[in-house]
């Protein structure tokens, strides 16, 4: 093989080795700036990422349904919360998965409420003089979710990640799931 042959062949190999490798990182670039995928089931919920944050179960009682389907002006009947417990003397490794009927590495709270929302544009702001979830100081802590799914009932997921305000999920009278994620529209930057 002549040598100027060989030099095009090398040269066309790092030109094309350079090109993957941007096409990578601008992809794994894109891709972090996307909000996290998550999956709600009956029995757990699950993302691409870590819960590092708690992830709250909100029961709602819809007042209005917007054109899109989702409810915009609801109220918050009961909620429970997901505290990520990291044992001490372990290298920390939040969960990915958190299944409602099993122990692991959080523990759970829940309260009766009634607080209303209204939801505007990607945000959801509270209505009315009661604008506070009311925690209860001797709160009992729960080692799996006591929240049960229930068929024709929606609920508001908060997962404590910047980039998503909520996501709406209901299961419908054929037992089928539905979620609708809400981005807030902030940049994980």
């Amino acid at each position: 093989m002549k040598s100027w042959k060989k030099i095009g062949l090398l040269i066309s190999s790092i030109i094309i080795v350079l090109v993957l490798s941007a096409v990578f990182l601008i992809n794994q670039f894109l891709t972090s700036l996307q909000p996290p995928k998550i999956e709600i089931t009956e029995n757990y919920i699950s993302t691409n990422q870590n819960f590092t944050n708690a992830v709250t179960l909100e029961k709602i009682s819809v007042d209005s349904i917007g054109r899109n389907g989702l409810p915009v002006k609801y109220t918050v009947n009961y909620w429970t919360r997901c505290y990520i417990d990291l044992p001490k003397g372990r290298a920390p490794e939040p969960p990915n998965k958190i299944v409602f009927s099993e122990k692991g590495d959080y523990w759970w709270i829940e309260e009766e409420s009634d607080i209303q929302y209204i939801h505007k544009g990607l945000q959801r702001e509270k209505l009315g003089e009661n604008n506070s979830f009311p925690i209860r100081l001797q709160l009992e802590m729960l080692p799996t979710c006591p929240l049960k799914f229930e068929r024709e009932q929606w609920y508001f997921v908060r997962v404590g990640d910047p980039q998503v305000t909520g996501i709406f999920f209901i299961i419908d009278e054929y037992g089928k799931e539905h979620q609708y994620m809400i981005s807030s529209g902030v940049s994980p930057i």
